[in-house]
């Protein structure tokens, strides 16, 4: 029965190891440091606890670094460039598994905005505007910076502009994850696969 812990501590570390997102890496690998603390210390293996105990502290000093530092968000409007282009070219795979849509549109017909956070493009926003909402056309963030920082800042960023105030953003999506993010930062079911946010 031991021996399962020390397994299971096998497995966190190794599952955080797959991380790109550094955050869950560092909430993963704190947990699978803590389990092989109890592990060693039920077999009596100082070496093994000791060394995870300190694992397990470094973790949580990081842990406590990302969630404390200030961070710099910059929402960038422009048209279709070469800045858009390259970036949506770079990610198109990954953007077409949430967007598949998206490969049929003119992307030179949508409005862009490119999402800076500490001075990196990270993400990239795209809707058409119609007489009383905008249509979200593509809403991406790049692998390494996935949180809900980025569209909490975003949304709270355009709530102060009078041309999107008292709208609402129209997305459709049968994407489960992309729903689940959807849900997380405050848009709401309005028919089958459609899911809306009023500014």
């Amino acid at each position: 029965m031991v021996e399962y812990i020390g397994y299971l501590g096998s497995l966190l570390v190794a599952v955080s190891l797959l991380m790109s997102n550094v955050y869950k890496l560092r909430i993963i690998n704190l947990i699978g440091a803590v389990i092989f603390v109890i592990y060693g210390y039920i077999i009596g293996a100082n070496a093994v606890w000791a060394v995870n105990l300190f694992v397990a502290f470094v973790d949580a000093y990081y842990i406590i670094q990302l969630k404390t530092k200030t961070e710099l968000f910059r929402f960038v409007p422009m048209k279709y460039n070469e800045m858009v282009k390259d970036f949506i070219d770079f990610h198109y795979k990954d953007i077409i598994s949430y967007f598949p849509d998206f490969e049929n549109r003119k992307r030179e017909e949508i409005n862009y905005y490119l999402i800076v956070r500490n001075f990196v493009v990270v993400g990239v926003f795209g809707y058409t505007s119609y007489s009383d909402f905008f249509k979200i056309e593509i809403d991406y963030i790049a692998r390494d910076w996935r949180d809900l920082q980025n569209a909490i800042n975003f949304f709270k960023h355009i709530s102060r502009a009078p041309d999107f105030r008292g709208k609402k953003f129209l997305i459709e999506t049968t994407n489960e994850t992309h729903i689940s993010y959807l849900k997380k930062i405050g848009f709401k079911p309005s028919s089958e696969n459609k899911f809306e946010y009023v500014i």
